[in-house]
C-alpha cells in the first residue's frame, strides 16, 4: 500500500507538530488556500496508528464546500443589499415636499414666529396643561388647554416664555398632562412639510419643518400633486 502522505502536496517549509500554521494571504483569510493548508497539516501530523478515516476526510471536504458556497452567497447578498439601499434612498428623495403627520414631540422656532402644537386625543380631554422645554430641559412656558373632543386638535404657542419675552431660535419639546399631572391618552404630533432628507446615518431621515423624524414615526403622508400641463403650450 502506498504512503498517502507522499501523494499530498507539500510546502517549501513543511509543518511539524508544535509549529504554528503559516499565515494565510491577507486577501483570503479563511478561503480555499487556508483550508487546504490546514487540512494538509492535519494529515501530515496525524497519528499513524490511528489515521483519519475516509469518511472524516470526505466530511471535512463537504464542510468546506458548503462554507465556500455560503461565502459566495454572502457576497451576492451584500450586492443585493447595496442595490436595495440605493433604490430605497432614491425613492425617499421623492418625499421632499410631501405633507406628513408623524409622531413627535418637538417644534422648531425661528424668528420668534408663533408655532402650532399638534395632538391626537384617544379620548375626550377635560382640561390639561402643555409644558414646553428648551434643548436643556428647562421649562420656558406652560399653556392651559381647554376641554377637547376625541381626535386631532391644535394649540397655538406664541413662542414666548413665561415672562412674555420671545424665546431664542431653536428646537423645543412639548408634552401634555392632565391638571393633576397625570399622563393623558394623547399623542403629540409633528405636522408639516418634509423639507429635506438626511442620509448621514445610513438610514433616510426626513426633516419636517426643521425637525428630524423617523420614517417609522410617519402616520400619514400626502404627496403634492404635480401641476397639470397647460394645454395651450
Amino acid at each position: 500500500m502506498s504512503d498517502i502522505s507522499s501523494q499530498i502536496p507539500t510546502f517549501d517549509t513543511p509543518l511539524v507538530a508544535g509549529q504554528t500554521t503559516p499565515e494565510a494571504p491577507t486577501d483570503d483569510p479563511m478561503g480555499r488556500d487556508t483550508f487546504l493548508r490546514l487540512l494538509t497539516t492535519q494529515m501530515q501530523n496525524q497519528d499513524p496508528t490511528n489515521p483519519m478515516k475516509n469518511e472524516e476526510f470526505v466530511a471535512q471536504l463537504a464542510q468546506f464546500s458548503s462554507l465556500e458556497q455560503l461565502m459566495g452567497l454572502q457576497s451576492v447578498m451584500e450586492g443585493v443589499y447595496v442595490g436595495i439601499m440605493s433604490m430605497n434612498n432614491a425613492s425617499m428623495t421623492s418625499l421632499v415636499g410631501a405633507e406628513v403627520v408623524a409622531l413627535g414631540d418637538q417644534v422648531k422656532v425661528e424668528g420668534g414666529e408663533p408655532v402650532e402644537l399638534h395632538f391626537d386625543a384617544h379620548e375626550p380631554v377635560d382640561g390639561a396643561t402643555i409644558t414646553i422645554t428648551d434643548e436643556n430641559g428647562k421649562v420656558v412656558d406652560t399653556i392651559d388647554v381647554p376641554a377637547q373632543d376625541e381626535g386631532e386638535f391644535t394649540i397655538s404657542w406664541d413662542a414666548k416664555n413665561t415672562d412674555g419675552d420671545a424665546v431664542d431660535d431653536g428646537t423645543y419639546t412639548f408634552r401634555i398632562e392632565s391638571a393633576d399631572g397625570e399622563d393623558l391618552a394623547v399623542d403629540t404630533l409633528i405636522v408639516g412639510t418634509v423639507t429635506e432628507m438626511d442620509y448621514s446615518t445610513g438610514t433616510p431621515q426626513p426633516s419636517v419643518e426643521g425637525v428630524v423624524v423617523g420614517i417609522d414615526a410617519i402616520q400619514k403622508l400626502t404627496v403634492a400633486d404635480e401641476p397639470e400641463a397647460d394645454p395651450s403650450t
